[in-house]
């Protein structure tokens, strides 16, 4: 099938029931002199070109075999049942890691197998990782770098301005965008929405385990930068930091897997309020009503980071070091908060419950009360299931996409079947109308205005419980991770 885009035509092909058009480029190669710059439109192309195989992943330490990494990555796959006009909802789904690992190809979160037979077109993107795509660095290059810290960010949005300017033609409806997405998918989803340049993009939002907590002041990020342009040999003053622009891309990458040695990759990279792209404090941008009427489904895992329990601090000196690993200068608040928790609970479960709790269920909580009380349906769930392993990061994710343990060893079994097509009902009923509630499911009222909400526990069976909107930690900032420039342990 050929689908005529404002780029150029692409030719995909029939794919497990959808047509499936796969690398098509959103935006020029980001290299040479676009390195640490806002993405561009692509080129047009004279052509028919080829759309039946997927495109260059964004650059990351960890690779996997028969597929090919590299810094020209934007580009991004449609699914659709039909390229014609039937101005179906789109699913804009934003892939998770951290925002240093993962794809838009991985074959277990394909359009198929989340709309299945539903009349709904899926996109999936790539987007700039990591230092390419987040490294702040216009306090040594300039002004003219001044978004750099939000590229990865910026390459969403232009992609998102790729599926108004052109999804109609393959059977999608522009003004049904849904975004959707899990870990820093989930949190890119709500920068989009804290972002002045998303606003009239989309229509609806999804967010699992994520929230506004990568989200860093100015301080923070090129504190975090200098710690891989120390790792790279720049001064955080400016000698050779013009080197940054012309040293290969795995120098480059190198020099982030370093710096990831003094604070964790999860928290090193993630977008900054630059003044541009996110204008200002994404609560104060959110609090405004600036998102007033977009319905949104968030939630997280009931264990998010409990596994990480393991590995709880043997001391008091270990338990400041981990969590300024994590946190930064929010360590010694949550050290406090580690000692009440161990009064109470073994070192390994308050360790864990510490993670889950300040690294996603108060963020999560916290951006639902926000939400509601700035004018947004939103409907607030967690997911408790504990099928073929706990309600662990990224857990509900298999059953999500309907992989069951014969295909691969994290899926679902064969007794937890009902749980997959609850999930998968669950999310398509919202993409497809903006109310998850559905056959399957207790009446799950919305949160709103007030002090008091609902929150679906997706369990077997599930349940609806009150919820206090209220009840997060307030004394935690919505910033998960903060630096000072003038701490010595981390800016250099």
């Amino acid at each position: 099938m050929i689908v005529i885009t404002k780029s150029g035509a692409v030719r995909g092909r029939q794919e497990k029931g959808m047509y499936a058009f796969k690398g098509i480029p959103y935006a020029r190669p980001p290299v040479g002199a676009l390195r640490f710059k806002p993405p561009e439109p692509a080129e047009p192309w004279d052509c028919v070109r080829d759309a039946t195989a997927y495109g260059s992943r964004a650059l990351q330490e960890r690779r996997e075999p028969g597929y090919t990494y590299a810094e020209d990555c934007l580009n991004l796959n449609v699914w659709t049942p039909a390229a014609d006009d039937g101005r179906r909802p789109v699913i804009f789904f934003i892939h998770g890691g951290g925002h240093f690992e993962g794809s838009n190809s991985d074959e277990k979160a394909s359009g198929p197998r989340l709309v299945g037979s539903r009349d709904a077109v899926m996109v999936s993107i790539n987007y700039r990782l990591g230092a390419f795509g987040y490294l702040h660095v216009a306090h040594v290059l300039g002004e003219a770098y001044a978004t750099s810290g939000n590229c990865g960010l910026l390459d969403q949005l232009l992609a998102l301005r790729w599926v108004r300017d052109n999804i109609a033609a393959f059977g999608g409806d522009p003004d049904q965008v849904v975004l959707m997405g899990q870990s820093a998918g989930g949190k890119s989803v709500a920068s989009l929405m804290a972002a002045p340049g998303a606003q009239g993009l989309y229509r609806r939002a999804i967010i699992q385990s994520g929230g506004v907590q990568c989200i860093r002041d100015r301080e923070t990020a090129e504190s975090l930068a200098n710690l891989t342009l120390h790792a790279l040999g720049i001064d955080a003053g400016g000698e050779r930091a013009e080197g940054l622009l012309h040293m290969s891309a795995e120098t480059l990458l190198a020099g982030q897997n370093e710096a990831a040695r003094r604070i964790s990759p999860g928290h090193l990279f993630g977008p900054v309020i630059d003044g541009l792209t996110i204008a200002e404090p994404p609560e104060a941008y959110l609090a405004s009503g600036r998102a007033r009427g977009v319905p949104v489904m968030i939630g997280y895992a009931r264990d998010e980071l409990a596994s990480e329990g393991a590995g709880a601090p043997a001391d008091d000196a270990e338990a400041l070091e981990k969590l300024c690993y994590r946190f930064g200068a929010n360590a010694n608040y949550l050290n406090e908060r580690y000692r009440s928790l161990l009064g109470r609970s073994d070192p390994q479960e308050a360790y864990g419950a510490l993670l889950t709790q300040y690294v996603y269920g108060n963020a999560s909580l916290a951006l639902t009360q926000l939400l509601a009380e700035s004018g947004c349906d939103v409907w607030c769930y967690r997911w408790d299931f504990a099928g073929a392993r706990p309600p662990a990061h990224s857990s509900e994710m298999p059953y999500l996409f309907g992989v069951a343990a014969d295909e691969d060893p994290e899926g679902y079994l064969p007794e937890h079947l009902g749980m997959a097509r609850l999930l998968a009902d669950t999310w398509m009923a919202f993409a497809l109308t903006g109310d998850p509630n559905h056959p399957g499911l207790p009446a799950w009222p919305c949160c709103s205005t007030g002090e008091f909400g609902y929150r679906l526990v997706l369990d077997d069976p599930p349940r609806v419980e009150p919820l206090n909107l209220q009840a997060y930690d307030k004394r935690f900032p919505m910033q998960v991770i903060r630096l000072h420039a003038s701490d010595p342990a981390h800016a250099r």
